[in-house]
């Protein structure tokens, strides 16, 4: 709630200064702006009109200029209309002999952004009389308009656009280089920064209002000719921010030779969640894109509620649920679901579900600022909260939060007459624990899924021989899955005073209280034609010749029932982060069928002794639970199948940007 309150200070503070800097040069506009002499009820008609059609095109681009950085469109008409009054203000005392009054009678301002055909228009009906003149009643209606079309090229150095003011659709040819700003994004610190040509000669203008664009000039190199976007400014004031594209189309490749078995699955589901960067991750890992030749570019400053998500499944196209979430400290913390009146930015995450038979993904958006959210970007139709028994479900699986003061934080997740138990962030021997709080349930109404995070803590003097470390548990449970996801992160501080000693560290154990006999299956490698080799032996696995071939395991009963874990590569490497610490191989995966137990161990096998230097990781993975539904390891019809493989293989994405 803080860094969105900060985030509306900061907008507010931009939307003042848009405010000042807007009043200042409407006025002085239309106090310097001359009209020939003519009789005087004539010339101050003429004037007062001239001035009105002013204010309109300053009110409009002060509209657009709070929509811009706000996305709230309700909030940027509101302070627009305020400006339009107080500019009628201004010019009934610029002649207050005159006694000049108004009576707005529609005000109407629309935009069409981030389309390559783009524009913004205000239209205004207003009476007014001039009293002192002995005129009344005047009625008169103006309008104003920019718009821009972004015309496709095949040069790779010139980007080309045609700028046309008012309804008529006029040419506007006065336009130079600082009526033109293209964005550019900054991987750096993830924000957009509007630049203009630096030379003159990078802008050429034609008589119908087309201009091209070097985009060899130095202040727009590496800027995409074909994936650009672009804000126009007219002497009036009046912005368009148009963009060459307004979807990504993203096609799955998914390999036939481990999905067959999949086909049709409903439980094979895929979390993907796709950040401003245009980086797709799912369990903490960014997806495979396909060799192109072009960078995807990054989401575009839209407004959140313009969004959609089409897929095709099965060969039919149809929009699809999805959900818009609010992240902070690098995509690490919850805070909820985005305000749909907000735009999307550098902490904002959309997340959607695919599965085998999904072959493509549209994320497209409508330009309009009338647009209103789709239902299915906040439609619950799968989930049951219950914070007062802490219980989650999403129609298939039942996930409870067993938190008492002091005890271990524990998940115990249920399917049919199948249960796991995990136990979290446990240190020489001793478990986290809930502490004084209980977990913060980030979104319990959103579409696709469940997310929760607690900052948990060791009662009394912390972990033991382990100072100066915090630690942060982020779960979700996502539609049409038998599993749950976690994220577990370990922040170690800088302890050179007091330094470390670590026997033991398990960020989580995974068992069962049934008494059903359980058999484990590992993943110990991989073969030649690409499928786990397995072991059905309980003990360690860990990193035993330079391949970390250990993704998953599970523990299997009869009746087709069990529990298991299973991540994907990059915390399969993690979970040996300590091995080069201390030069020797500590981290394992620990499989007992007698204890019916698994746990992930980075520190194991070896202690690390003198630890006092800063680490901050996080382990992403998902905890199964099956019962008569698809488990993580299973042989079908010769072919070694199940949830292992979208965790070992997910699919390959080609990404495209189209108009």
């Amino acid at each position: 709630m803080n860094n969105r309150g900060q985030f509306s200070i900061i907008a507010a503070l931009l939307v003042a200064v848009i405010l000042i800097s807007t009043v200042i040069v409407t006025y002085s506009t239309i106090r310097n702006s001359q009209i020939p002499a003519q009789p005087q009820v004539l010339s101050a008609i003429d004037e007062t009109n001239f001035a009105i059609k002013q204010i309109l095109g300053f009110t409009v681009g002060y509209y657009g200029s709070v929509l811009k950085v706000t996305g709230n469109s309700s909030y940027a008409k509101m302070l627009a209309t305020n400006y339009l009054h107080s500019g009628f203000e201004n010019i009934a005392n610029m002649h207050p002999e005159w006694g000049t009054s108004f009576n707005v009678s529609k005000i109407d301002m629309r935009i069409y952004w981030f389309t390559n055909t783009s524009y913004s228009i205000g239209n205004l009906a207003v009476k007014y009389s001039l009293t002192g003149l002995g005129i009344y009643g005047i009625n008169y209606t103006t309008s104003c308009k920019l718009g821009i079309q972004i015309i496709k090229t095949n040069s790779t150095t010139q980007a080309c656009l045609n700028v046309t003011k008012d309804e008529k659709n006029e040419p506007l040819i006065n336009l130079g280089k600082q009526n033109f700003k293209f964005y550019r994004y900054i991987y750096e610190n993830s924000t957009w920064k509007p630049v203009s040509p630096l030379n003159d000669t990078s802008i050429e203008a034609h008589a119908d209002g087309t201009y091209y664009v070097n985009m060899s000039d130095p202040a727009l190199l590496g800027i995409d000719p074909y994936s650009y976007l672009i804000q126009v400014e007219d002497p009036r004031g009046i912005i368009v921010v148009a963009s060459s594209f307004s979807r990504y189309t993203c096609t799955l490749n998914w390999s036939d030779t481990f999905y067959a078995p999949l086909k049709n699955v409903a439980d094979a589901t895929i979390v993907v969640e796709l950040l401003q960067n245009g980086t797709m991750q799912w369990l903490g890992q960014n997806l495979n894109l396909t060799s192109q030749t072009k960078p995807i570019p990054p989401i575009p400053p839209i407004p959140v509620k313009a969004i959609r998500v089409n897929q095709t499944i099965n060969g039919v196209n149809r929009e699809a649920p999805f959900q818009i979430e609010d992240w902070a400290s690098d995509y690490r913390v919850p805070l909820g679901l985005t305000n749909n009146a907000s735009l999307f930015n550098s902490r904002t995450m959309l997340v959607f579900l695919i599965n085998p038979n999904v072959s493509k993904v549209t994320i497209w958006w409508n330009g309009s600022d009338t647009a209103t959210q789709t239902p299915l970007a906040y439609t619950n139709k799968y989930f049951t909260v219950d914070t007062s028994k802490k219980t989650l479900n999403n129609k298939i699986i039942t996930v409870k939060i067993d938190s008492k003061d002091n005890l271990p934080f524990k998940v115990v997740s249920t399917k049919g007459q199948s249960s796991a138990t995990a136990v979290f962030m446990r240190i020489n021997g001793k478990n986290a624990s809930f502490g004084w709080s209980e977990p913060m349930y980030a979104i319990t109404n959103g579409p696709v899924r469940v997310v929760l995070q607690h900052e948990v803590e060791w009662e009394g003097n912390g972990a033991p021989n382990c100072p100066n470390v915090y630690a942060h548990i982020v779960l979700t449970l996502p539609a049409n899955a038998t599993y749950y996801t976690y994220h577990l992160r370990l922040m170690f501080l800088n302890s050179t005073d007091r330094p470390r000693t670590i026997t033991d560290l398990c960020p989580i154990k995974i068992t069962t209280t049934s008494s059903a006999t359980f058999s484990p299956v590992t993943e110990d490698g991989v073969a030649a034609n690409g499928y786990p080799n397995v072991s059905t032996a309980s003990g360690l696995f860990y990193n035993m010749s330079n391949i970390w071939a250990h993704h998953w395991t599970q523990l299997n009963s009869t009746k087709a029932r069990g529990f298991g874990i299973m991540f994907p590569d990059d915390s399969n490497k993690k979970l040996y982060c300590f091995d080069s610490i201390i030069g020797d191989k500590t981290g394992a995966l620990n499989v007992s069928s007698a204890r019916k137990t698994i746990a992930f161990s980075p520190v194991k096998r070896v202690q690390v002794s003198n630890f006092a230097s800063s680490l901050d990781i996080c382990w992403y993975g998902a905890v199964v639970t099956f019962d008569g539904t698809t488990p993580i390891y299973k042989i079908q019809d010769g072919k070694k199948t199940g949830l292992w493989v979208i965790v070992e293989y997910p699919p390959t994405i080609t990404v495209t940007t189209q108009s």
